[in-house]
């Protein structure tokens, strides 16, 4: 009998295996559909998606064939999350319950999933609460991802959100301030007051913070670069930003 890989144990195709898993209320990193579906079908496998903030992708057959390794899918894929999801509007009026004021690290567009888990080592370390995957080009969760957070993403709690706005609206509403990092601004990170609740947010990889997202954060701040590289590698800056909040803290 052969070995059933991880990936294997992920997967959920089928039109009526798919409907269950979402009625149940099952995480999915992302649901894969044939391109040339239309529909009944289709239409409500998007509304579901939307309302449960799954990221859809809509794939030619053979992506499908290639990923189910040619069972019977009937038009839709969808790969399992290693974690669960949390509902965001939930999660901040949790922490505050405790008595805590809430520190949130909000991941836009990145990408590479073993930045996401250096990324949410460092938080769940520096004394984050949650972490928030937002953007449609946002990476998955993989066990390399867990791997390299060393189990931080099962300690965190993280939500997924398919707009950054939104999810900037919904921290705003709770009284949490939104940091990011640009390059041009002229305020210092080690000048900033950063004392929660505050949400520091970082962008891609390749281009940082889109300039509609910086628009939308209450303060900008630069990290003091003296070598000749672009920037620093994003889960480096996370790291930085995170130390000096809790330096801040420690500071009180």
């Amino acid at each position: 009998m052969s070995r059933e890989s991880k990936s294997d144990k992920q997967l959920i195709y089928g039109r009526n295996p798919v409907i269950d898993a979402l009625d149940a209320g099952k995480s999915f990193e992302r649901i894969y559909l044939k391109d040339s579906l239309t529909g009944i079908f289709e239409k409500e496998v998007r509304k579901r998606c939307s309302e449960q903030g799954i990221p859809l992708k809509k794939v030619p057959q053979i992506k499908l064939d290639k990923l189910s390794r040619n069972r019977n899918h009937q038009g839709i894929v969808g790969l399992g999350s290693i974690i669960q999801y949390q509902d965001l509007d939930m999660v901040i009026p949790h922490i505050y319950e405790k008595g805590e004021d809430p520190l949130i690290v909000m991941l836009d567009n990145i990408q590479d999933v073993r930045n996401i888990g250096a990324i949410a080592r460092s938080a769940e370390t520096l004394g984050a609460h949650g972490l928030i995957l937002s953007g449609s080009n946002t990476g998955m969760i993989t066990h390399d991802s867990l791997k390299v957070s060393t189990g931080a993403l099962t300690r965190l709690l993280v939500s997924r959100m398919k707009s950054t706005l939104s999810a900037f609206r919904s921290l705003k509403g709770h009284g949490i301030k939104i940091v990011g990092t640009s390059l041009q601004s002229n305020q210092y990170l080690f000048d900033s007051s950063l004392e929660p609740p505050v949400c520091i947010v970082l962008g891609s990889e390749h281009s940082g913070l889109h300039r509609s997202v910086e628009q939308q954060c209450d303060l900008l701040v630069k990290i003091p670069q003296q070598g000749k590289s672009n920037s620093l590698n994003v889960s480096v800056a996370a790291g930085i930003m995170l130390y000096e909040i809790e330096r801040q803290r420690i500071g009180k």
